[in-house]
């Protein structure tokens, strides 16, 4: 029998949604109950402008508040587990509760933050709840990092999705772009013809090297509407956002497919075929994040076409002017 999932996500269980999205694993053995959540650092120091802060110390500080609002939704036990590259959350229970039962059913069945969706619950939740969730999403998989900036200067926030799960990245642009209503710079995802477009890596021998995480980037001002819980990320997104603010920048713009291709198109990959792409896109050549997007069911891309298929009919239908 099927869990039906709860028809209701107040702020706490939508930050908890978040943090089990992005880096969440569940899984039952000996019939203990247990979701594991990672927190990684790929360094020790995340540096701003002028900021340098060490990771590791201030994610277990901020986890103490992770785990008093956890504690607030379910009786479980809760440790933190440090590694070398990440700290973990593990929460325990052997109850069959309904807080667990929730989780599970709001995550579909699944066990793996390489194959969650974003909930679907999420996007009729509303405003206060679904910038809950974000936020639990990127205290453990965005990054605010003066390295992060766009060719013109302009601060950036970066959230990460594992590329082996191609249904995040356009499920996050829809929460941030049509329900938040925050501009997305740019999605580089995880493809040959994004991360490697001039071949350099697979002419160096590093054929797979384009097969790393997806990457949806927006601009430090534009996020700081959102923000981090953890303390850290949130000092240096406040100050590259007050650096984006004082440089005048031009403001960000929503994802709209161009009418036409810009520049030089890029070359054919080698690795266009392969098997760690999706079907929706193996075997297809791209110039645009976009252009994948579409191919993989963007609703935002969909209405585009349809707005202009509206353009195009109404365009047509109109008589000509009869000559006098």
């Amino acid at each position: 029998m099927t869990t039906k999932p709860i028809d209701y996500l107040d702020p706490d269980v939508a930050y908890f949604l978040g943090l089990v999205t992005a880096r969440g694993e569940i899984a039952e053995v000996s019939g203990v109950k247990r979701i594991t959540i990672e927190f990684p650092f790929k360094n020790l120091e995340v540096e701003g402008l002028k900021k340098k802060i060490v990771q590791k110390d201030q994610i277990l500080l901020s986890l103490r508040k992770a785990i008093a609002r956890v504690n607030e939704l379910a009786d479980v036990n809760m440790r933190e587990e440090e590694r070398e590259h990440g700290v973990y959350l593990i929460v325990e229970t052997m109850k069959n509760t309904m807080f667990w039962r929730n989780i599970k059913a709001l995550m579909r069945g699944k066990s793996s933050y390489y194959e969650f969706d974003v909930p679907p619950e999420i996007f009729d939740a509303g405003e206060v709840a679904q910038k809950e969730f974000l936020r639990g999403y990127a205290d453990v998989a965005g990054s605010a990092r003066w390295a992060n900036r766009n060719k013109w200067g302009k601060s950036r926030v970066y959230l990460d999705i594992l590329q082996p799960n191609w249904k995040q990245p356009r499920q996050l642009c829809r929460l941030i772009q049509d329900c938040l209503k925050i501009p997305v710079d740019t999605i580089t995802y995880g493809h040959p013809n994004l991360r490697d477009p001039r071949l350099k890596e697979y002419k160096a021998g590093r054929k797979d090297a384009w097969a790393r995480e997806h990457q949806i980037k927006i601009f430090a001002d534009d996020f700081l509407k959102v923000g981090f819980y953890m303390s850290h990320k949130q000092e240096v997104l406040e100050e590259l956002s007050d650096y984006n603010k004082a440089k005048r920048f031009d403001s960000a713009k929503f994802c709209c497919p161009p009418k036409r291709l810009m520049g030089k198109g890029r070359p054919i990959h080698p690795q266009e075929t392969s098997d760690k792409l999706p079907k929706e896109v193996r075997g297809k050549h791209y110039n645009s994040y976009w252009e994948i997007c579409k191919d993989l069911g963007c609703m935002r891309y969909q209405l585009y076409v349809k707005s202009q298929n509206k353009l195009t009919r109404h365009i047509t239908k109109k008589s000509p002017k009869k000559a006098k």
